[in-house]
């Protein structure tokens, strides 16, 4: 009997001809690919920041709620509604206050930067506003409308799904 270990004999397979081994290689190679596409997923479908600049937008907190009392206190109403490829808007209060000239209403998605909405609204007479853009149609925002030299803000969060939206202070209880 020769036992030279170049040469195998009929019973032994080489090591590359064993099922159960390439079982054992197959497991972490599917978990590594995975893995790999996971990552590659996660990367692509990153989150957008909702905010920036949070510590400013945490500062400044304060300072919005009490233009929300103040709007609130005013009674100040803002209908929005599509017209053509424009928006027009309407300004209400309860209380007499200067009619800004230029509003702007910005429509922030919860989780989505890049279907935010912002409208620049211009006064073309009394309480009439008109500006270029398109209102979402597609689901919950929140909603800041600011006006140029005023001091007041409405802040609400609705749910777009029509082409008129009415936006009013909720009174301070």
């Amino acid at each position: 009997m020769n036992h030279d270990s170049s040469h195998l004999d009929g019973d032994e397979k080489a090591w590359y001809r064993h099922p159960f081994l390439w079982m054992a290689i197959l497991l972490p190679a599917t978990a590594v690919v995975a893995g790999l596409i996971t990552l590659y997923i996660a990367i692509v479908n990153a989150d957008d920041p909702v905010v920036d600049e949070w510590y400013k937008e945490g500062k400044a907190i304060n300072r919005s709620a009490e233009q929300e009392q103040l709007a609130a206190r005013l009674g100040i109403r803002l209908e929005l509604s599509q017209v053509g490829a424009g928006v027009q808007a309407r300004l209400l209060a309860d209380t007499a206050i200067p009619m800004p000239s230029s509003i702007k209403v910005a429509m922030r998605h919860p989780t989505l930067a890049d279907r935010d909405v912002v409208i620049e609204l211009v006064n073309l007479e009394d309480n009439q506003y008109r500006g270029d853009g398109v209102l979402p149609q597609d689901g919950r925002r929140n909603v800041t409308v600011t006006a140029e030299g005023n001091h007041w803000r409405l802040y609400q969060t609705i749910f777009t799904d029509s082409d008129n939206l009415h936006l009013g202070a909720v009174p301070a209880s």
